[in-house]
């Protein structure tokens, strides 16, 4: 049943794409079937239509084909045309010629006497540019259907990309604004820090020092915007341990351990990775059981970067974030780095919950050229 429906359903589809094509056919066949009961007082028999008209339409159909390969280098088809049509009219006259043979010898379907060899060649010769200039005409026609359908399409893009350009330089103005704002903001910001730094160091310099880590690390964040894009790993390793500082002043005791080897610290890296998985192991962790240390270690295993962060998880989870760092983060590093970048999270066997990056060295190089000289220390 579905494989009749769809038949069906092709069939439909085939009519529907070729059904001005039929119709045509269909009013020239009744208007030649017309003209000839006008001017002979006969017609041929149901039979004789099928065949002669079968090869008629498709002699129509081979020469728009044989027009459309040729004037695809216009250069050479003024001399290749002419052989190609001497040779489509000598096909149609041999093949229509042995047919009417055959016909008139083996069936009823041609009557009367048969013509005599010249008329019949002439016919055939006639008939057969006949139904050849109709197929060029054709050609002609569908070609400059096709060109104004592309000249529309070349229109229509080029309209698109006038709007694109448009929406596009609107986005830049705003962008500009928004980068004038950003310069200013920063500023506010820090001085602002910096005079509640002043005021609460004459009460509390520890509850002061929060607002030193603070603004070191908002400053971090918003200076690398004016680096390329990359900053070095000991940059945010820094920041990192400000981080740690600050949850330390603010909630006590916490048990984090980060740990890297020296031939990382060089190495230019897309920034707020390293930040990010550290705020995400605060918002998720359980970072106070000191015989279960929460770790991030840094290192080069061969030819690739490792980056690997381990921490028991929180009791009670945290809806803060839904998780959308590391979404981020995974965003980032397939942006920049390719399929060379993996990252892969699970719990281990112990129950820590594990995250690992793992990115080529290779990819760090095209990222940013001047890590080769890092990478050879």
């Amino acid at each position: 049943m579905d494989s009749l429906n769809a038949r069906k359903s092709s069939l439909v589809n085939w009519l529907s794409k070729y059904k001005i094509h039929l119709i045509s056919w269909c009013v020239f066949i009744f208007w030649e079937t017309i003209m000839v009961f006008a001017f002979a007082g006969a017609v041929g028999t149901f039979s004789n239509y099928v065949i002669h008209y079968s090869f008629n339409i498709f002699l129509f159909y081979a020469h728009t084909w044989l027009l459309e390969k040729v004037t695809a280098f216009p250069n050479s088809s003024l001399w290749k045309i002419l052989p190609i049509v001497a040779l489509e009219i000598c096909i149609y006259i041999g093949l229509i010629f042995g047919i009417d043979h055959l016909l008139y010898v083996y069936t009823n379907i041609l009557t009367g006497t048969l013509p005599t060899l010249t008329v019949r060649i002439f016919k055939l010769l006639y008939r057969s540019t006949y139904f050849m200039l109709f197929s060029t005409g054709y050609f002609f026609i569908k070609r400059y259907l096709n060109e104004r359908a592309e000249k529309e399409r070349v229109e229509k893009q080029r309209f698109k990309m006038l709007i694109d350009k448009e929406r596009t330089d609107k986005e830049l103005l705003m962008s500009k604004n928004a980068f004038l704002k950003a310069q200013i903001n920063p500023h506010l910001l820090f001085n602002t820090l910096e005079f509640i730094h002043q005021k609460i160091r004459q009460y509390d310099p520890e509850d002061a020092q929060v607002m030193v880590y603070l603004s070191d690390m908002m400053r971090f964040a918003a200076n690398t915007e004016h680096n390329d894009g990359y900053i070095k790993l000991s940059d945010e390793i820094a920041q990192c341990q400000n981080l740690i500082k600050l949850h330390q002043l603010t909630q006590g005791q916490v048990f984090i351990e980060m740990a890297s080897s020296p031939d990382v610290l060089d190495i230019k890296f897309i920034p707020l990775v390293l930040l990010t998985l550290l705020e995400n192991m605060f918002k998720h962790g359980n970072l106070f059981d000191s015989d279960n240390k929460a770790t991030i270690d840094l290192y080069m295993d061969n030819d690739t970067l490792k980056i690997e962060s381990r921490n028991l998880p929180a009791s009670v989870k945290s809806k803060v974030g839904f998780g959308s760092g590391l979404d981020n983060i995974r965003t980032r590093l397939n942006y920049t780095y390719g399929n060379q970048a993996e990252m892969n999270t699970y719990v281990d066997e112990d129950g820590f919950y594990t995250l690992t990056i793992a990115i080529k060295e290779k990819a760090l190089q095209e990222a940013f050229p001047t890590n080769m000289e890092a990478l050879t220390y």
